[in-house]
């Protein structure tokens, strides 16, 4: 029988992000399980792609950060005024006054001091508000790396932190297509799949793959960049005007946007190497544990990966702490593109891809959500 209370309310409104999206879902598969210990209902929006079937939700018309989102969080409440509340969010979309029967949970993803994404002072106002929000209401949070959580401690004295990595389950379907048909693609490629944000160094990627295409022209691998790469070119990087203005870059970087999900796996396949060339990574990569799902070997920042992969078994380091010279993304770069070819790796026998459990993550829920 559950227990009357607590009552747990998991905000999905994350579903269809890109990155965090992967996340939402599994958080959710996890709170369907629990939902035999627990009370559980979820806020969702018209974006939320929920399976049918799933009636204890609770409908919201805000995206988050929307307008009329701290409304509706205030509406919700109140209606629950007599029962012991937790809220657990998936990202920064959280009510900045929370009454006394709701408690929280907080997944933390990006230390925004030190990656610089937001500029503007509109956004370092909201980033403020919300550390100032999860710090007066004594909010758990969870934290997806060792790393970020020593950032946390650092810059953000929070009430309790808890290491949790995100748990991985393959959502692609092993799909074939035509690539060089499609997308053009004639040479081996390195790829890079996601964000166009200053954390992503998207532009230190392309300026490593460019000197070593001038120092040795022969190079035999292009390179591959998909997502919404596009976005962002206020933040000081048009990667499509970058490659333009480059005439050696021309025919060998093919910046594809947005990949169809029939064509993911594919594009992952026939990839000779995914490259992760992020300054911080809010716990591994997903795009990077796709990589590895279908056999391809990846190339991480050592800086906050390394206690979650061994190099050498599908996985290769560069020194996000160095600029230049040795170990650095460029050097290790081209010594990369250099090699004629690479070992692929057996998804079955990857240790990195069995460190990422949901069912860890699901005991990690249980847990907070019986003693908070």
């Amino acid at each position: 029988m559950k227990p009357k209370d607590p009552l747990v309310i998991v905000d999905l409104r994350t579903w269809p992000w890109t990155g965090i999206g992967r996340v939402t879902r599994g958080v959710f598969q996890c709170a369907r399980e629990l939902e035999s210990e627990f009370e559980i209902q979820y806020i969702v929006n018209g974006d939320t792609a929920i399976p049918d079937g799933v009636s204890n939700v609770i409908p919201f018309r805000s995206l988050p950060f929307g307008r009329g989102e701290q409304l509706e969080f205030r509406r919700l409440f109140a209606r629950l005024r007599g029962r012991r509340v937790i809220l657990h969010s998936l990202n920064f979309n959280v009510p900045l006054l929370l009454p006394r029967h709701v408690s929280q949970i907080a997944h933390f993803y990006d230390v925004l001091t030190d990656t610089g994404e937001f500029r503007t002072p509109l956004h370092r106002l909201a980033y403020n508000a919300y550390v100032w929000s999860l710090r007066r209401h004594r909010a758990t949070i969870l934290g997806q790396s060792d790393y970020t959580a020593q950032q946390i401690a650092k810059h953000h004295p929070f009430h309790e932190v808890i290491v949790c990595p995100h748990g991985y389950r393959n959502y692609m379907e092993p799909r074939e297509a035509d690539l060089q048909a499609i997308y053009g693609l004639q040479r081996p490629y390195f790829l890079y799949i996601g964000l166009n944000k200053p954390r992503k160094n998207l532009d230190g990627l392309l300026a490593a793959y460019r000197d070593a295409l001038k120092a040795n022209p022969a190079i035999g691998y292009d390179l591959v960049v998909c997502g919404p790469i596009f976005d962002r070119t206020s933040m000081g990087f048009d990667i499509r005007a970058a490659v333009e203005a480059e005439p050696a870059l021309a025919g060998r970087v093919h910046l594809l946007g947005f990949i169809p999900e029939e064509h993911l796996y594919a594009i992952y396949r026939h990839a000779s190497l995914y490259v992760v060339p992020s300054h911080l990574e809010s716990g591994y990569s997903y795009p990077a544990l796709e990589a590895l799902t279908t056999g391809t070997p990846v190339l991480l920042n050592r800086v906050d990966m390394y206690n979650y992969a061994s190099s050498g078994e599908g996985v290769f380091f560069f020194d996000g702490g160095a600029k230049n010279g040795e170990g650095s993304l460029q050097a290790v770069l081209a010594d990369m593109l250099a090699r004629p070819g690479f070992t692929r790796v057996d998804p079955m026998r990857c240790d990195v891809l069995a460190r990422f459990d949901w069912d860890r993550v699901k005991d990690s829920m249980r847990s907070l959500y019986r003693r908070i």
